[in-house]
């Protein structure tokens, strides 16, 4: 599969209108987890791999035909699981959509095409302190690797 959206569900962004979308719904992410955020960068990184789709894809989560949140995987490497790797780098529902189940329909859809995106494992991470998202990974299969992730940042 080249990225081609293979869902209703979540659609590829493809178009500088969706990336504008996406963005906005980067900056709602933000704001919620008192991130951070930095338009140009943000715009700019979305650019690079709406581009370059060897880096990543990014994903808009619709319903009715209208965005209500969004999905950012990034592609790696790694050995140890045979191949490529996608990180569910951001995963972000608008607050009103919460707790109907869009989170854990999006990650099925994402662990159903992961294949056809060429990867061989999907990793995510999530705060310490969110139990609410850890056992919705879990629920969905996702296994806790009792290690830790240090960070070198350049």
């Amino acid at each position: 599969m080249t990225h081609q959206s293979a869902t209703t569900l979540i659609r590829l962004v493809t178009t500088s209108a969706d990336a504008d979308t996406l963005l906005r719904l980067m900056e709602t992410f933000c704001q919620h987890f008192s991130y951070p955020f930095d338009q140009r960068l943000r715009k700019r990184l979305i650019q690079e791999v709406m581009t370059n789709p060897s880096l990543g894809s990014l994903w808009l989560i619709e319903t009715d035909h209208k965005p209500i949140g969004y999905v950012a995987l990034t592609y790696g490497f790694a050995f140890e699981f045979g191949g490529k790797t996608a990180l569910v780098d951001e995963l972000f529902v608008e607050e009103v959509h919460r707790g109907a189940g869009w989170g854990r329909k999006v990650l099925h859809e994402i662990q159903r095409i992961a294949p056809d995106l060429g990867v061989s494992v999907v990793l995510l991470q999530t705060e310490k302190y969110n139990s609410r998202a850890r056992q919705l990974y879990e629920s969905v299969g996702f296994v806790d690797q009792e290690r830790n992730t240090l960070t070198f940042k350049v």
